[in-house]
């Protein structure tokens, strides 16, 4: 049996709902900017660093993968707001950048804890 080397992560993000949907157009306005160029990364809380070098970060949302970035460094955690109005301070921020990529069709997935291990997903 042949195992396919992970090429990503994916990670679950908080429900971005449940204030008025604002938590979730601060989202895809992040998203938006990085794939426009006027932002030049996010930061995605991470309780820990992967331990296999992966090049992509794609994100669960609401149960539904909808997004890819790369990541390009891992930077010690400190206290921010994030998304929807919290503050996090995790271990480390994954840093992701463009090009966004998004699926052809939906990508269904269970939310979960941390991370985990993929192959691409397309």
């Amino acid at each position: 049996m042949r195992t396919e080397r992970p090429t990503g992560i994916i990670r679950t993000l908080p429900s971005l709902y449940g204030d008025g949907e604002t938590a979730a157009q601060r989202f895809w306005n992040h998203i938006k900017n990085v794939e426009s160029g006027k932002r030049d990364s996010i930061a995605i809380a991470i309780a820990q660093k992967p331990t296999i070098d992966v090049l992509y970060m794609y994100l669960l949302v609401n149960g539904e993968i909808n997004v890819r970035l790369n990541i390009v460094d891992y930077v010690a955690g400190t206290e921010e707001e994030c998304f929807d109005k919290t503050y996090r301070k995790p271990k480390y921020w994954a840093i992701c950048t463009g090009p966004v990529s998004r699926p052809l069709e939906p990508v269904y997935r269970r939310g979960f804890q941390g991370f985990r291990y993929t192959g691409d997903l397309w």
